[in-house]
């Protein structure tokens, strides 16, 4: 996996700087000499400090007679050339360009850390006379700095340089600063420049407990260079889920024996940190939600021995990591397509933490070595799943109108699995529903790397979130638009699920065709129940499938005629039992009877339903179905209610889908 990120900036930087050998991706002698060559060129810095994502940044500027100005100017496109560098908050910046920040007390961020910084120039300059060192003091120390602002008398304002710094940040709400002498930048100055890059490793790839080290018998964890190695590489490059200082991946691997951990060498150490800023950036596409876990996709590089053919590979890779703010939402609803036709992808590696800021760390699941075939299954499975929704009429109540069911960041699972068990809900609300015995982490596992699941453990998830919503809904209303909603979601999850081969759908059995066939306006159940009832397989399943419809058509008459629905009492907040369904049956054909004076309220369709009730429930010699299944199955038979049984009358309820 890291030699994957390894060769992602690799690749970053035979794309940024024209004309290195692409044999660098697997020679390690080749790379070294590459990486002298492009440090030599000037086109390897850039990929060594953090681009700044602020718009604007506050500059002090040196002219040649010592003068010193603050100014706000907007961040350049190349904001590399500032030589920006994070490093931990109790030492010091290696450039002069360095961040703070006022949080909500109006405290300033980072003041003691600026002062370390000014304290450490001053002391490098007394040893080195360097005209750009002397006048990067001189800034830290003036006393009169020109800020641009005029006095009431007309004056233009000076400021010592702390207190312009402090004045910018309250005033002018500027969080990122630098210098510029002469008019050059700090990348512009040739010293400061080579300076920055050869003690980069020295100040965010080792702590004052972990230092380098040179053994003989220890190698560099990706290349294998015996060298001067650094063991808190991972730290310092923000891929958090191995840093020495904490027992995360390598439990027993303390400060002392750090080696032992993941040390690594300068060049793969800038090798990965190329790839954790310029590949992994925050808009890339390799940074994604899927089905609302925060996910990082590592794409492993094919290789090649023909040159020309490596450099093809290189532009194929690059073409899915270069986002378009515009093309945001696309890049979300085809990952996984996009992912499946790259020809440079061997295979693809997601990893699942905290991934959505600088650092990559908490790492709960890595699902590794995903090939490109099966990435294209699961974008066809979504694509079979979206054309049933298109195949229903705009009156079928699991007809989605205005998108489609399942797109490529798979929000469907979060949508009927609800939050993932490691988040905390916000406060105040009444919280989320969270899974208790399925983990969705479990399930993106099954679904990469085509693994099985069993659909009974999914469907008594689901009867515990249709159970939680409806007893959290405020109305009748409400209520059954939770039971539809939730159905609609977890049906074309399901499907999805047996389309990617994770779960095992039998073919649906119709035990009533004789009841159903004898009535006119039943023949879509009856054909549902043929071709397209695909676990229904059973006679407990059909019965309470049937009785489901039943009861839903009474729920809305009840709704109809405005009246308290007892019809939904009864469901006892999706705890129920056989006896439960017997009774909700005997009391569903009571009340619909009762609806009946003056007029009837059994339409054909229904009585032909209930006849089949009838006569498939005399005819279960056990029953086999759990309170789970119970729960999801009449929930179902619900939800289809107002399609298979239309109203009766033009002043019955309009089964309208929300």
């Amino acid at each position: 996996m890291l030699d994957a990120i390894r060769s992602l900036g690799i690749l970053k930087m035979i794309e940024e700087c024209e004309g290195l050998d692409p044999d660098a991706l697997d020679s390690v002698e080749i790379f070294k000499e590459e990486r002298k060559i492009a440090i030599e060129k000037g086109c390897y810095a850039k990929l060594q400090f953090e681009p700044i994502g602020s718009d604007n940044i506050g500059i002090f500027s040196i002219d040649q007679n010592d003068n010193v100005r603050f100014k706000e100017e907007k961040v350049m496109d190349n904001s590399w050339k500032y030589l920006f560098l994070k490093t931990p908050p109790n030492g010091t910046y290696l450039t002069p360009t360095w961040k703070m920040e006022i949080n909500k007390n109006k405290k300033i961020i980072g003041d003691a850390k600026l002062k370390r910084t000014v304290s450490k120039f001053i002391s490098e300059a007394e040893k080195d006379k360097s005209e750009w060192q002397q006048k990067i003091v001189k800034i830290f120390l003036k006393e009169d700095i020109e800020t641009g602002e005029l006095k009431e008398n007309g004056e233009i304002e000076k400021r010592p340089f702390f207190d312009t710094v402090k004045w910018a940040i309250m005033a002018k709400d500027i969080k990122v600063f630098s210098i510029k002498i002469d008019n050059k930048y700090n990348a512009d100055i040739n010293d400061l420049l080579n300076r920055s890059l050869l003690n980069k490793s020295r100040t965010i790839y080792q702590t004052d407990k972990a230092k380098s080290f040179f053994l003989p018998d220890v190698k560099c964890s990706l290349c294998d260079s015996v060298e001067e190695l650094f063991p808190n590489v991972l730290s310092g490059v923000g891929l958090n889920f191995a840093n020495v200082d904490k027992q995360v991946f390598f439990p027993g691997v303390t400060v002392d024996n750090s080696s032992k951990a993941f040390p690594l060498c300068t060049s793969c150490a800038e090798a990965l940190y190329a790839a954790k800023f310029h590949v992994f950036h925050n808009t890339s596409d390799l940074r994604q939600n899927i089905s609302g876990h925060q996910s990082l996709i590592i794409p492993h590089i094919v290789s090649s021995n023909d040159k020309e053919d490596g450099l093809t590979i290189i532009r194929e890779a690059f073409k899915l990591y270069k986002k378009n703010l515009d093309g945001v939402e696309r890049s979300e609803k085809t990952i996984l397509k996009d992912l499946s036709q790259n020809k440079s992808i061997s295979t693809v590696t997601f990893m699942i933490g905290e991934v959505s800021g600088q650092s990559i760390k908490n790492i709960r699941k890595i699902i590794p070595d995903v090939l490109p075939s099966r990435l294209s299954k699961i974008s066809k499975a979504i694509d079979e799943t979206n054309d049933i929704n298109k195949s229903y009429s705009n009156e079928h109540p699991w007809k989605i109108l205005d998108q489609q069911p399942l797109e490529g960041n798979l929000r469907i699972i979060r949508d009927v699995l609800g939050m993932p068990k490691y988040m905390k809900p916000s406060t105040g609300k009444r919280a989320p529903f969270k899974a208790m015995h399925v983990d969705s982490l479990d399930i993106l596992s099954a679904i990469f790397l085509e693994g099985e699941y069993p659909l009974n453990d999914l469907i008594s998830e689901f009867s515990a979130k249709l159970s939680y919503d409806f007893l959290g809904a405020r109305s009748d209303d409400a209520k059954v638009y939770s039971i539809r909603t939730n159905m609609l979601r977890m049906i074309y999850f399901i499907l999805f699920l047996s389309y990617a081969g994770v779960v095992e759908l039998d073919t649906g059995k119709n035990f009533v065709s004789k009841y159903l066939e004898k009535h006119e306006g039943l023949k879509l159940l009856n054909e549902f129940l043929n071709k397209d009832a695909r676990g229904l397989n059973t006679k407990e399943k059909e019965f309470t499938f049937l009785l489901g419809l039943l009861l839903g058509k009474l729920i809305s008459i009840q709704m109809a005629k405005q009246v308290s629905s007892s019809a939904l009492k009864w469901l006892k907040g999706m705890q129920l039992n056989q006896q439960d369904l017997m009774e909700i049956f005997v009391k569903t054909r009571s009340k619909l009877d009762h609806y009946s004076i003056p007029k009837s309220a059994w339409s054909d369709e229904m009585r032909g339903v209930a006849e089949a009730i009838g006569a498939l429930g005399s005819d279960i010699e056990k029953w086999d179905l759990s309170r789970n299944e119970i729960a999801f199955y009449l929930c179902l038979g619900q939800s289809l209610s107002g399609y298979y049984l239309p109203s009766k009358k033009k002043d019955e309820i309009d089964e309208r889908r929300e």
